[in-house]
């Protein structure tokens, strides 16, 4: 999923006043370096997702022929199999 480190930090921040407001969790260290480990657990997060894209966009352009022989829409079948591998590897997208 496409988005920018900004919104990524952004979400990260907040996530971290919430738990700190809410006393969820204590802290034994800075505010900072919690944001920059939430920040970094969604963007691996988002990784997966971008790579399964990549994959999804090799396996169909082995297929493009068929594609286009059987008059196949590109955009159900790319989600369609997205969906499949995510359902077999056990993502929540």
């Amino acid at each position: 999923m496409k988005v920018k480190k900004e919104v990524v930090r952004y979400l990260a921040k907040k996530i971290v006043d919430h738990l700190k407001n809410a006393k969820a969790i204590e802290f034994e260290c800075t505010d900072d370096e919690i944001i920059d480990l939430v920040d970094g657990a969604i963007n691996v997060d988002l990784s997966v997702e971008d790579k399964l894209n990549d994959e999804v966009k090799a396996i169909l352009a082995e297929q493009e022929g068929v594609l286009d022989e059987n008059n196949i829409n590109y955009r159900k079948m790319f989600q369609m199999v997205k969906s499949k591998l995510a359902r077999e590897r056990g993502l929540i997208l």
